[in-house]
């Protein structure tokens, strides 16, 4: 067996967090050990008074801290990786400098359990969560579990119980000569920033061992905008996510390919489903580079990988449907189902709108005030939006389709969205 120089390290990337990094520190001072740890302290060139107070902290404690700083901000994943790459101990866990331990046994707990028990490579536990309004709740509502035990099975299946970067300890069974290729081989690609927070550091050691929670608080984490996923909105988390699980699965070899394709799916869809209400809702900002990025990369890889014996269904074009403003509009369907949808989904009624219907009564008649015409008409628009507005949508897409009225990629199938994917 190895002989490392600490029994533990503490990792602490630091950026812009002066305010908070004191209690930060302190917490993991006052811990109650029987063992020699180190802190590893990452500045990523802060551009508060974080470097003065982690200068500081360091003349204290030299015994204890080993502060390394940047001269540019090289981002979370390479700012921990320079602490990984001198880290020097047996096991290591990760505290943000926003957060803070309450519990002056957390480290001794986590070092006992894992000394104990060889087959395990993370020991986690639960955690407070503390709003900025100073609000508290759990970060884990599970009042009927004490003790958990996971496997890297069980993640696939959506039944493992992890902890956040707060509450978690790992056995160093990744790192204990260094740095991977692979890893560092993430530097600079699309998956860097999804490796650089819990989950993937979860995953990278429960391919190794198991994974224990125990059900019992140690800590503050803190919630505020300046997080990591706390600025984000839901169906941001939720694309985001999915785009990472396609990370991990070329990152573990590409492998399990049906239960990633179905956890994917599953994202996406939430993803899909919340982004729509955002949008419903009248909040028609467009999607920023990055999540358009994200949508149209789970989309492509979800064609690729199908769930054997299921379609993976997409729900309406997010494209289309965010530049429904630069596009013309062309209804079909002139009752209930068009005057609700319209509202509904405040889709624009421009000044070139009309509408098409198939009973050659209403045709060259009005509906909402705009003209009524054969579906024929449609096949002159060859850049319009065509959306249809009828319970028989499914006959009229076909109909498109076996005429040839208008290219594919111009339908926007929302009828297709509300029954499949609303919840």
């Amino acid at each position: 067996m190895r002989n490392y120089k600490y029994k533990l390290t503490v990792i602490m990337p630091s950026y812009n967090n002066g305010q908070y990094i004191g209690q930060a520190l302190d917490s993991i001072l006052m811990q109650q050990v029987n063992f020699i740890y180190q802190i590893i302290i990452t500045d990523d060139c802060s551009q508060d008074n974080s470097p003065q107070i982690i200068r500081e902290y360091a003349r204290k404690h030299p015994d204890k801290i080993v502060a390394l700083y940047s001269n540019k901000n090289c981002r979370l994943f390479q700012n921990v990786i320079k602490a990984l790459q001198i880290m020097d101990s047996e096991y290591f866990c990760v505290l943000d400098p926003d957060d803070y331990w309450t519990d002056e046994k957390r480290l001794q707990k986590a070092v006992d359990f894992l000394d104990d028990n060889p087959e395990y490579t993370i020991y986690a536990t639960n955690t407070y969560t503390i709003y900025e309004d100073k609000f508290v709740k759990l970060k884990y509502d599970r009042p009927n579990i004490n003790e958990y035990t996971s496997t890297y099975e069980d993640y696939l299946i959506g039944k493992e119980i992890l902890s956040t970067t707060i509450a978690s300890t790992y056995r160093n069974v990744y790192f204990m000569n260094g740095i991977p290729k692979e890893y560092l081989n993430l530097v600079g690609t699309k998956y860097e920033e999804i490796f650089r927070a819990d989950t993937a550091r979860n995953l990278i050691h429960l391919r190794k061992g198991k994974a224990f929670f125990v059900n019992e608080c140690v800590g503050y984490y803190r919630y505020h905008g300046n997080g990591l996923s706390s600025s984000l909105l839901e169906y941001e988390r939720y694309i985001t996510s999915a785009f990472a699980r396609i990370g991990y699965y070329e990152f573990f070899g590409r492998q399990n390919e049906e239960d990633y394709a179905r956890m994917i799916q599953n994202l996406y869809i939430r993803a899909v489903n919340r982004y729509h209400h955002e949008l419903i809702s009248g909040n028609m900002q467009k999607l920023s580079t990055l999540y358009q990025e994200y949508f149209k990369e789970v989309m492509e890889w979800l064609s690729i990988h199908n769930l054997k014996e299921k379609e993976i269904r997409v729900p309406f074009s997010l494209e289309l449907f965010q530049n429904m403003s630069d596009k013309k509009i062309i209804i079909w369907g002139t009752g209930y189902e068009a005057s609700r949808l319209i509202e509904t989904y405040h889709i624009p009624i421009q000044e070139d709108t009309f509408f098409v219907d198939n009973d050659n009564k209403k045709q060259g008649t009005k509906f909402m005030g705009k003209q009524i015409k054969n579906p024929k008409a449609l096949y002159k628009e060859k850049d319009a939006l065509v959306i249809p507005a009828s319970g028989y949508y499914k006959e009229i897409i076909r109909m498109i389709k076996e005429q040839k009225l208008c290219a594919e990629s111009q339908i926007l199938n929302i009828f297709d969205f509300e029954k499949n994917w609303m919840e």
